[in-house]
């Protein structure tokens, strides 16, 4: 008799995680978007706290687009 394929004890962990956001869209009322937004918030401000915590470790550091001076005035 084969044995059935069990869960890891991350993809347990991520599945409630799942489901606690699942949760939280449906109370507060959020579209996707919004808790994709909340997300990169966090993601961002690991970074930083990462980056305090261990100075001579590189954070990730998202990529910016170019940046443009301001025009000049007359």
């Amino acid at each position: 008799m084969p044995v059935p394929p069990q869960h890891t004890l991350q993809a347990k962990k991520l599945m409630g995680i799942v489901h606690r956001l699942q949760q939280i869209m449906v109370n507060e009322n959020l579209t996707p978007a919004e808790l994709v937004g909340c997300a990169e918030i966090v993601r961002n401000n690991f970074g930083r706290i990462h980056d305090i915590s261990n100075p001579k470790i590189e954070a990730f550091i998202p990529a910016r687009g170019p940046i443009v001076p301001p025009p000049r005035r007359p």
